[in-house]
């Protein structure tokens, strides 16, 4: 995206007898019981049933960079098929050697302003059924679990899956890791695989695009920290409790696809309520955190109205040091320090709407990043066109999607695409585009393209009404191209199948 905006330009080992030593401490009594709060909507906890359930008591140490971590997971095959294996990721791994980085080449130093810093989770022990189990990391750098079943796993039965581990964070101002004023714990700890029609997802850590695809679960999560410190989570605090120096926090999150968290010990905080919803903003530049308060406040109201209820209780907006404008999580978005300096308001607005849409269009209607990245970055891009035409009127509204788009990206697209005899396919793999520019220009400018055709073709009236049936059909699930056209076909009345197909497939 827009080269400074895009998600991507958006977006010591401690050794295993200190690890025991601190995981057999006393700070946990014991493995946690989820009990849903009774002021959650009641499609969320509707929702909710039926789910996986990830249990997580970590103990953060901002001194060693370190997160001692006990999980437990309650795995339900929700297949078909029985399962003989179990698979999950090990997205801190991905960050562990230097010439297999997750990101591109002309992007180290910025990623890594200190030399390079290597982050990676090391697993000290697995059960499975409170068994002692076999289990194979693997992958492009270590970046899967394999467990193996001693008993194969018929669907609708249940897997407890239990495991100790310690995460090192890295010196990194990409997605993971940490900077001079914060530390990022997203894509932090083994979350299962999906498995799916094509089987077990086990993608790689690529360095375009965002490399995820996971199902809703249900999460709650307790995080030790030093006292001082804030923390910015998904799902709602239920818990604050200070013994001594050290303060215990804890998380409960329902139907959600991830739970990513950020912590600070400079960090102000102001809020505005949206409906259900509590805005908060978590920032070390706080004259500038209000307005990026009021650009999340705006456009979720709007969104709200535009697409459906969201149905959380709170959504974070946190200042980070993140080189790459902004990035999604569930109830939580990371914003790039320079928006709320060197760049301006426009940019910080632009950012700010896009990563909200995400929470529809990512965190309640999930996605294939990988495969399927047009569906949810397209619809976010267009999402953040529709709010400022809601905000500040049609004309600017068009005076946007020129600027954006139309005379701007678009532009630069027919000359990539004359001076490169450019691929301009949308809908294929992250790591088949080249670089983060192509994959810009064609995902988020294209995919935007795509949906305001749709627009002006259909109508106002059928457009927002299939943009509505897509989300009450697929909220808290994964869906892909075929959902969308269905949903606009079904609404319309009109198939829809060639027109998608020539934007994602054919020069338009």
């Amino acid at each position: 995206m827009r080269i400074e905006l895009r998600k991507h330009t958006r977006y010591l080992f401690i050794s295993v007898c200190i690890a025991a030593l601190l995981l057999a401490g006393l700070y946990f009594s014991g493995m946690l019981e989820f009990r849903p709060g009774q002021h959650l909507p009641p499609r969320l906890v509707h929702a909710s049933k039926g789910l996986n359930q990830y249990e997580i008591q970590a103990e953060f140490n901002p001194d060693a960079k370190t997160l001692i971590c006990r999980q437990k997971v309650e795995y339900i095959n929700r297949s078909e098929d029985q399962l003989t294996h179990l698979y999950f990721h090990l997205y801190p791994n991905a960050y562990r050697y230097e010439d297999k980085p997750v990101f591109e080449k002309n992007e180290m130093k910025r990623a890594y302003p200190n030399g390079f810093s290597p982050g990676h989770l090391e697993l000290d022990q697995v059960l499975i059924n409170g068994v002692q189990a076999d289990f194979v990391v693997g992958g492009y750098s270590d970046n899967v679990l394999m467990l193996i079943l001693k008993k194969n796993l018929d669907p609708r039965h249940k897997a407890v899956i239990e495991m100790d581990y310690t995460v090192v964070l890295p010196n990194c101002l990409g997605r993971f890791g940490y900077g001079d004023n914060m530390y990022k714990a997203v894509n932090w700890y083994p979350i299962a695989s999906v498995y799916d029609e094509a089987g077990w997802n086990l993608d790689r850590y690529y360095s375009i695009g965002d490399p995820f695809y996971s199902d809703a679960a249900n999460y709650r999560v307790q995080i030790q920290a030093p006292a001082g410190y804030t923390i910015a989570a998904t799902g709602d605090m239920k818990s604050r409790k200070q013994e001594d120096s050290r303060v215990t926090w804890e998380f409960n999150a329902l139907a959600v696809r991830d739970f990513a968290w950020l912590a600070g010990n400079k960090y102000q905080t102001a809020s505005k309520q949206v409906g259900r919803t509590r805005v908060t903003s978590y920032s070390f530049t706080p004259e500038i955190g209000e307005k990026a308060l009021d650009y999340a406040a705006e456009s979720l109201a709007y969104f709200n109205e535009a697409f459906g209820e969201y149905p959380y209780t709170q959504f974070g907006v946190v200042e980070s040091d993140f080189y790459i404008g902004g990035m999604e999580y569930p109830n939580l978005i990371m914003l790039d320090h320079s928006l709320y300096k060197e760049m301006g308001d426009d940019y910080l607005e632009l950012v700010t709407v896009h990563e909200t849409a995400h929470q529809w269009w990512y965190g309640l209607v999930g996605n294939n990043q990988i495969r399927d990245a047009w569906l949810d970055e397209g619809l976010a891009e267009y999402s953040t066109l529709l709010y400022y035409g809601h905000r500040y009127g049609q004309e600017k509204a068009e005076e946007m999607y020129k600027s954006l788009i139309g005379e701007g990206k678009y532009k630069y697209l027919e000359w990539y695409m004359l001076s490169d005899d450019m691929d301009e396919t949308i809908h294929r793999p992250s790591y088949e585009f080249t670089d983060w520019v192509i994959y810009d220009l064609l995902v988020y400018g294209k995919g935007a393209m795509l949906f305001h055709s749709l627009r002006q073709e259909m109508g106002e009236e059928l457009f927002f009404k299939g943009l509505q049936s897509y989300f009450q059909e697929n909220r808290f699930q994964n869906a892909g191209k075929a959902d969308i056209i269905r949903t606009f076909n079904q609404v319309s009345g009109r198939d829809w199948q060639h027109h998608f197909d020539q934007w994602l497939y054919d020069g338009v």
